[in-house]
């Protein structure tokens, strides 16, 4: 009871926010490269993703995405990719890791 209790104060006191922030990385599409396959959408374990039927390509719920990078990884066409990460940086924790080895 005392478990319950509390995780219901935490979601009242989370839903009565005017405002959320979400994480500070997270997913983002390139409207041209994506084709609306939905793959992304069926990926996605925090339903941050929805097919824009009228525009034609895949958007995220920000507030919603966690930035766990399913997506990214899922896309065919490379449309998705995470905000806060350039290719350039990639390379380099790529290169660090072979370093290692």
């Amino acid at each position: 009871m005392a478990q319950a209790n509390g995780a219901a104060v935490r979601a009242v006191t989370l839903l009565s926010r005017k405002e959320l922030q979400s994480a500070a990385i997270i997913a983002a599409v390139n409207e041209r490269l994506c084709a609306a396959c939905g793959i992304c959408v069926d990926v996605c374990p925090y339903s941050a993703r929805v097919i824009d039927e009228d525009k034609g390509y895949a958007k995220v719920l920000e507030v919603l995405c966690q930035g766990c990078g399913a997506c990214v990884a899922a896309c065919p066409n490379g449309a998705s990719y995470q905000r806060g990460f350039e290719f350039k940086q990639i390379f380099s924790v790529i290169d660090a890791a072979l370093a290692r080895v």
